[in-house]
Parts: C-alpha cells; sequence; structure tokens
C-alpha cells in the first residue's frame, strides 16, 4: 500500500468513527478503585484529580441538573455513584442507563404508579421524549429529596424495583452518593447513559446531562412535545488486567503530587 493510500484509509476510518460516536460528548474511564460512600467528594474518589466528572446543561429548575456535576467510578465488582447538586434537588434527576443488548424507549415504558417511577420511565410531561440514536435504556436511577433508587426497564407498565438507599436525604445541595452492584445493572463493561431533570408529578425542565437541543428550548413542562436527548456519555470499564493498571497508575500519581 503506498503512503497516500494508507493515508486515505486512516482518513477514512476516522471518519467512520466519527460518525460512529455521533452524539458521544464525554467519555471517563475507571480508575479501579471504589469510592468511599459516606456524602463526601474526597480526593481522588472518582479517578485522579476526581475527573471522572460529567457536566449537564440548561437551568429551567434552577440548574439543579444543568449546572450540576455526576461522578463515576468502578472497581471490581461495584459502580459508584456521586452527584454534585448545582441548586437545590425539589425534583427528581433521571439517570438512563444502556448497558445490555436490546432496552426501551419512553415511549415502550410506561410506569407511573409514583413520581420516581414515572421520572425513571417517562421522563418529561407526556410527551414521548426521543433518546439518543441507537440509545436504549435498560435501567433508570432516580436521584431525589427521598433518596435514590434504581429500577430496570421491561417493557410492561411495570418497573422492575433493583435498589432503594435512603441514607442520603432532604432537597438541598449536599453531595450524594451511591453504590451498586455491576452485576446488579448487567454492566460487563463501558455503558451509555443521559440524564433528565422533571418534577414529581411529571412537569419536565429544559435540564440535561450531558447538554443539548433540550436546553434551549424552555422547560417541556406538561406538554405532547419535547427537543428530546439526542446527547449522551460513556464510562468504560477496562479488563480487570487494565484496571489493575489504572488503579497502580492513579496511586503513583497520587503520590508524586503528595511529593
Amino acid at each position: 500500500m503506498t503512503t497516500k493510500n494508507f493515508l486515505v484509509c486512516v482518513a477514512g476510518l476516522a471518519m467512520t468513527a466519527a460518525s460512529a460516536s455521533a452524539g458521544l460528548v464525554d467519555t471517563r474511564t475507571s480508575s479501579g478503585t471504589g469510592a468511599t460512600v459516606d456524602g463526601s467528594l474526597g480526593t481522588n474518589e472518582y479517578g485522579a484529580g476526581n475527573a471522572n466528572q460529567y457536566l449537564g446543561g440548561g437551568s429551567g429548575f434552577g440548574g439543579t441538573l444543568g449546572s450540576g456535576a455526576l461522578y463515576i467510578n468502578a472497581d471490581a465488582t461495584n459502580l459508584y455513584i456521586g452527584f454534585q447538586a448545582g441548586n437545590n434537588l425539589n425534583d427528581l434527576v433521571s439517570i438512563q442507563i444502556d448497558s445490555v443488548a436490546g432496552g426501551f424507549t419512553d415511549a415502550t415504558s410506561t410506569d407511573t404508579r409514583d413520581g420516581g417511577r414515572r421520572a425513571a420511565s417517562n421522563l418529561n410531561g407526556q410527551a414521548d421524549d426521543a433518546f439518543p440514536a441507537g440509545f436504549l435504556s435498560d435501567y433508570s436511577i432516580v436521584i431525589g429529596s427521598f433518596g435514590i433508587v434504581t429500577f430496570q426497564h421491561n417493557g410492561t407498565s411495570t418497573l422492575g424495583f433493583i435498589d432503594y438507599n435512603g441514607t442520603f436525604t432532604g432537597n438541598g445541595t449536599n453531595f450524594r452518593e451511591y453504590t451498586l452492584p455491576l452485576a446488579s445493572l448487567g454492566i460487563t463493561g463501558g455503558f451509555n447513559f443521559f440524564a433528565g431533570y422533571v418534577a414529581d408529578g411529571g412537569y419536565g425542565s429544559d435540564e440535561s446531562l450531558p447538554g443539548g437541543a433540550i436546553n434551549s428550548g424552555g422547560n417541556v413542562g406538561d406538554g405532547l412535545t419535547s427537543a428530546g436527548y439526542e446527547n449522551y456519555n460513556r464510562f468504560e470499564i477496562p479488563a480487570p488486567s487494565g484496571v489493575a493498571v489504572l488503579a497502580l497508575a492513579g496511586l503513583a500519581a497520587a503520590r508524586r503530587r503528595r511529593a
């Protein structure tokens, strides 16, 4: 192969990769170590310098999610999530997780028996919010003043209950942390996710994580239409040997900073 043909081939592969990643905003990678679930953002809990941070957009409900930050890390068996609200947590953060083959959309998951389930399965108002291209939700994690609850989508009017933790409650801006076994979310490697912010009664905001078109159209409210969520983030969990290498690298980096 000539140098020119090689460069053309590489350029073509790069364009294909960029196209395949359309809608993907941010990717972070596990450090291989777990966080301490105590409601405090400790040093290097979520990667070196807490770099496993994802940011949102929108401010229609005060910026709780739009100006907030989500932190993720994992060890060999557990997933760790930290959420720093950008304003008082008066409503519900709904994190949609695509971790296994198949899954469901807003239109095909319809459990609205209470506010948490409504936020997990129906998101904004009465609208069938579009999900990112190729994204099908398998699980939902809902963060509210009542605590944190996890559901599994199953294509019926009843979500599958996975877990509830009421350790961190209240509607203030305090840091909230949560942990679950990776297996309970079907996670064996990387997974995709996005989040919306909605009132207990279903009134939808313009806030999302990551940011997107929904941030600029005003709150969705109780309407039948929504700009939807075209963007998502990704979290990578390397194979066990890779996790060990990353953990050692993170430890070494932390020691260098202290030196």
